[in-house]
Formats: structure tokens, sequence, C-alpha cells
């Protein structure tokens, strides 16, 4: 079960401006209401060695490492071959992903498509139920297409493998500038061990700022961002709108 996860975009393509990443925007708030811990987020050309060096990197940081793009048929597709370098398994062609290919492509199956039922050996297959081609999970790396479409069918599937406790969150808005409460902030973060407080400007429809507390123990998040309200008012300045989620008892 992973608690602190990684995520790993691959392609020339994203790096290059030719195709806009959208997979981060999809997983990230699943993986922090599932209770993961996102420790990174990383976009990586379709160049074997320099994805083999850093996954080994990120794994030494991480409990799972997600992985989408470069999983297809053609030579550019480098993931499938990074990732068997990095769990020291070869390629193998899996039954049950060549049978759920030919079955797909029937009279259109060909040698290119049927590289994509070529897995690390020991990889435990991630569901397609849209094109058949399967993602894989292996040595702590879950593979996925890069299309978006693909990515949001076949995500749900790693949710079991996946555990921790949702933060609790408080969010204050104010349109004090930052400048003005820095000193409260810190004093805050002093006296709250285990929260942590962030501070992020929003310009769009005149100027505001967003002071975000976040912590396991909500009623402690909750705390912190009680005491910095009424240290902001004794300095006269304002908190114009205030909202409250609740994390997780236990962990799921």
């Amino acid at each position: 079960m992973a608690k602190k996860v990684g995520i790993v975009i691959l392609g020339d393509e994203v790096l290059k401006a030719e195709t806009r990443e959208s997979n981060i925007a999809f997983m990230l708030p699943l993986l922090n209401e599932w209770g993961a811990e996102v420790a990174l987020c990383a976009i990586l050309p379709d160049d074997v060695p320099t994805v083999v060096r850093h996954l080994r990197l990120y794994l030494a940081e991480v409990d799972l490492l997600i992985l989408t793009g470069g999983i297809g048929p053609t030579p550019d597709d480098i993931t499938r071959e990074a990732v068997s370098t990095v769990a020291g398994m070869p390629l193998v062609v899996h039954p049950e992903a060549k049978a759920c290919l030919e079955a797909y492509y029937g009279d259109r199956r060909s040698e290119s498509r049927m590289v994509m039922a070529r897995v690390p050996q020991g990889a435990v297959l991630i569901p397609n139920t849209i094109s058949a081609a399967p993602g894989f999970l292996v040595a702590r790396m879950a593979v996925f297409p890069g299309i978006p479409r693909l990515v949001r069918e076949m995500f749900g599937w790693l949710k079991p493998f996946v555990e921790g406790r949702r933060e609790g969150r408080v969010t204050l808005y104010s349109q004090a500038p930052e400048s003005a409460y820095a000193g409260i902030m810190q004093e805050t973060i002093t006296g709250f061990q285990g929260v942590r407080i962030g501070s992020y400007p929003l310009l769009e429809g005149g100027y505001k700022v967003r002071i975000v507390f976040r912590s396991l123990d909500v009623k402690r998040a909750v705390a912190s961002a009680d005491v910095f309200t009424e240290k902001m008012r004794a300095e006269g300045m304002e908190i114009t709108h205030r909202t409250e989620e609740g994390g997780t008892d236990e962990e799921s």
C-alpha cells in the first residue's frame, strides 16, 4: 500500500508543447481524495537512459510512481523498456494482454500492435476496457497510457493500492497584502507544529489572497486558522470568507 506517490508524464510531445498535458490535473484531486501524499510531479522525454535515471531517483522518494504515456506500438514509445530496466525484469508477452489485443483487433491484428502485449515479467495488468491495450503495475510503478480518456477510464483501478488520511483544510480569504501578515503567518506556523500554512495571491476579479491551513488533525487546522484570524483582526485586517474541509478520521 502506498502513502507517498509520485507522478511522471512521459513524452517529447508534452515537453515541446505539441500536446497539452491534462492528466496531472485529473489525477491530483483523486489522489488527494484517496489520502495519498503526492510528493512529486515530473515530465520526462522519450529517452530511455534519462527516464531510467530519473525513475530510480524518484523511487527512492516515494512508495509508488504513476507513469502515463509511452506504451503504444511505435518506436518512440519507450516507457515499457525503461520500466523493465528499472524493475530488473525482462519484457515478455503477457498471455492475457495478448488475448485481449487479438480479440480487439481481430483481422486488423499486426506485429506492431502486439508489441502492446509485452510487459515486464511479473507485472500485473491494468485493464483497459476502451482500446484493450493494458497498463501494468510492477516494482512500485503503475504505468498508464498517455491518452487522457484512457487514463480517466483506467485510473480508478489503482485506488486499492493507495492508502492514507485526507488532510483537514481551512481556507481564509482576505484583501490584505501578503507582506502585512507575513509575521503573523510565521507566528502561527511556530505555534502550531504539524499544521502547514500556505499563502497564495489571486489576481482574478481584483487582488485578494487565499491562506490555507492543512493538517491531518482537523481540529488543529481549525484552531490555527482561528488564531491567525484573531491576529489579523487585531492588526486591522479582515478575513472576507472562510471555508472548511474535514479530512478522514482513520486510514482508508
